[in-house]
């Protein structure tokens, strides 16, 4: 299973500027972020 690591990388410009901006995102399994370099909304699976 997938392990959670510590910076959230944007998957667009691959900055580390990413914010929080929702606990969820399109499904449950997912938080919403936004990079703080690019602008580019964007999902990331939630380990638990």
């Amino acid at each position: 299973p997938p392990q959670p690591s510590g910076a959230v990388l944007c998957p667009r410009c691959g900055s580390a500027q990413a914010r929080l901006v929702s606990e969820f995102g399109s499904t449950p399994c997912k938080a919403l972020y936004r990079c703080g370099a690019c602008g580019e909304p964007f999902d990331r699976f939630k380990c638990h």
